[in-house]
């Protein structure tokens, strides 16, 4: 307790906690069973790790400043051993009150293989900073007093110091720093290596990859990278500011401390919510990737804003691809299974699912599209149609896409179009998120969609995932459709849970 504080403050703190968690308690658009803030603000996921146990994500949170009337990013922590129930732990990293880091504590990385868990991150300013811990939860966390330990320069060098990722391999600590350069050869999305032998002291050696104009745009950076191995190849995952929250990574080779980017791919689109990604390797040996799922509507009124992907299992398909899939854990919030198989969908027909509806559900669809040129499932549909998010495939333009158009009669929401501000003068809004997506001769679509009130995440045959903020204004806005257009499809199985709370 604060010393400070007397026992009025302290009675007049717990009334005002108990007015913020009825006022959270109440709002519909509060997910239910994705990882949260508990009040307030938090953005990119950061360091997660695997540790005695128990899996934790740290993420950026916000904290009053004490010498101004602002806030400051903090590193907050929450962790489980189910990736299903989450607790809420203290700050890891906090900016002192002394005043020594103005701007707080920005985005990092959890050193993989480190032989003590070790934070690596970013402070405005400053530098690369790391904090280490020796306890067995990880709640205490002592910082470098030998940071930075990469500091920004004083003199503009090659390198950019910006969000850090490291590994450690060999007896020997890799990071990789920055997010973008414009030297020449080198323009647009970059990071630069660096190495040490006892994660103080590092070494710059030089550009770690060459980018490709093919695959992204000039503006385009390399903000929290995380790079690692997969199957055979290696991935860099990483998140652009401009176009804003473009997350995407390479698929490709490493050797000779050279990363050699050989396909691209994206984790969103125009209009979708995903930014800020990272992984974790767990005692399975398995690559979880979580991010941070943003809002679409102011978000001060409501006392709290984003929240984190369901985790999810990433590995390669036989032909190399990525393969996206929810971990397994999550099933065990299923309840109440409904199942229909077989059903023939007529050309320019939507059919109401009357046993399934809800704000919190699974579903599974298992769809052939025979002649149909569009083709898809809606979710919390109003009984007259006025609200209503569509998931829609089209064979023929090759494209997935989640429609917005009627999703809300709330003005106040927006999505990005996640086009460089103003370029082009054109209109910086959308009304749906549209993804490349191609099946092959002879498959089917299968579309698994979690509902949780206001987000939606969509996994498409385990090669891609969309990931989108709804929120619906009619309580009525629960229904299930299925529709077609331009000609026939078949259902050929669809499978229906309602999904146990694990949030307040």
């Amino acid at each position: 307790m604060n010393p400070e504080m007397t026992i009025e403050n302290l009675q007049e703190s717990i009334g005002n906690a108990r007015e913020l968690r009825e006022m959270l308690s109440a709002d519909p658009h509060r997910p239910r069973y994705h990882l949260l803030p508990p009040e307030g603000f938090f953005n990119d996921a950061n360091c997660t790790i695997f540790w005695n146990g128990r899996y934790h994500v740290f993420y950026l949170g916000r904290m009053p400043n004490p010498n101004a009337d602002e806030w400051l990013p903090v590193l907050d922590h929450s962790s489980s051993c189910d990736l299903v129930h989450w607790i809420h732990h203290p700050p890891a990293i906090k900016p002192l009150t002394d005043g020594s880091m103005p701007r707080g504590i920005y985005s990092g990385d959890a050193i993989e293989n480190a032989p003590v868990p070790t934070l690596i991150y970013h402070v405005p300013n400053q530098g690369t900073c790391i904090a280490t811990s020796d306890d067995a939860d990880l709640i205490q966390w002592t910082s470098s007093p030998a940071n930075p330990v990469i500091p920004i320069p004083d003199e503009p060098q090659e390198y950019y110091v910006f969000d850090p990722c490291a590994w450690y391999e060999n007896g020997t600590y890799y990071a990789l720093i920055g997010n973008k350069n414009n030297r020449p050869g080198y323009e647009g999305d970059a990071t630069s290596l660096f190495r040490s032998d006892d994660c103080i002291h590092w070494e710059y050696r030089g550009p770690f990859y060459k980018s490709s104009r093919r695959w992204t745009g000039m503006v385009e950076d390399c903000a929290c990278p995380d790079f690692f191995p997969l199957g055979d190849k290696y991935m860099l995952l990483m998140h652009g500011h401009r176009p804003y929250g473009m997350a995407h990574y390479y698929l490709g080779r490493y050797e000779d401390e050279q990363f050699y980017p050989e396909t691209h791919g994206r984790m969103n689109w125009q209009g979708g919510q995903l930014s800020g990604p990272e992984t974790l390797l767990d005692d399975k040996g398995r690559r979880i990737f979580f991010g941070w799922i943003r809002e679409a509507r102011p978000w001060e009124k409501y006392g709290w804003a984003s929240a984190m992907t369901l985790p999810r299992l990433l590995s390669l398909n036989e032909d190399g691809s990525l393969c996206l899939e929810p971990v397994l854990e999550l099933e065990k919030l299923r309840t109440g299974h409904h199942c229909q198989e077989t059903i023939q969908l007529k050309a320019d027909t939507e059919l109401n699912i009357e046993a399934v509806s809800g704000d919190c559900v699974e579903l599974q669809l298992d769809i052939t599209p025979r002649e149909a040129t569009e083709f898809g499932v809606k979710v919390r549909r109003s009984p007259d149609g006025e609200e209503e998010t569509a998931i829609a495939f089209s064979p023929i333009d090759e494209r997935l896409k989640i429609d917005l158009t009627k999703s809300t009669l709330d003005d106040e929401v927006k999505y990005p179009r996640l086009t460089p501000r103003d370029e082009d003068g054109g209109e910086r809004w959308t009304s749906s998120q549209e993804a490349p997506f191609k099946l092959v001769e002879g498959e089917s679509l299968k579309l698994r969609i979690f509902l949780d009130r206001s987000v939606i995440e969509v996994f498409a045959n385990s090669r891609l995932c969309l990931t989108q903020r709804i929120y619906p204004t009619r309580v009525d806005s629960l229904g299930v459709s299925l529709f077609t257009r331009g000609g026939e499809a078949v259902l050929n199985r669809l499978d229906a849970w309602t999904m146990m709370p694990t949030v307040g």
